[in-house]
């Protein structure tokens, strides 16, 4: 895979992972923090109390086997945003070989 292939791949797995987060909190307001070639972080916040933050290992992003399709597949079936919810607030949940 070239590196804008990678590039364009990594990009569209981001945004699966934008939209699942916008559909399972509304209402919240998402930033993100990009960590290459370790993570990407993103955090909703919709209060001072109310903050979740997914870290995504870059693998995971990266991968040529975890399609776009393949990604929203598996934040669904993994419950990322129920096991985001079961963290302390101030913890991160990690998803992905770190």
């Amino acid at each position: 895979m070239s590196n804008a292939e990678e590039n364009t791949h990594i990009k569209k797995n981001q945004e699966v992972i934008r939209e699942y987060l916008r559909s399972q909190f509304k209402g919240f307001e998402l930033t993100e923090k990009r960590d290459a070639p370790l993570s990407h972080t993103f955090t909703v916040t919709k209060s001072s109390e109310e903050r979740y933050i997914l870290k995504v290992s870059w693998p995971q992003l990266s991968d040529e086997s975890n399609t776009p399709e393949r990604t929203n597949q598996r934040l669904v079936t993994d419950d990322v945003a129920g096991r985001m919810k079961g963290k302390s607030q101030g913890e991160y949940f990690p998803w992905g070989k770190h």
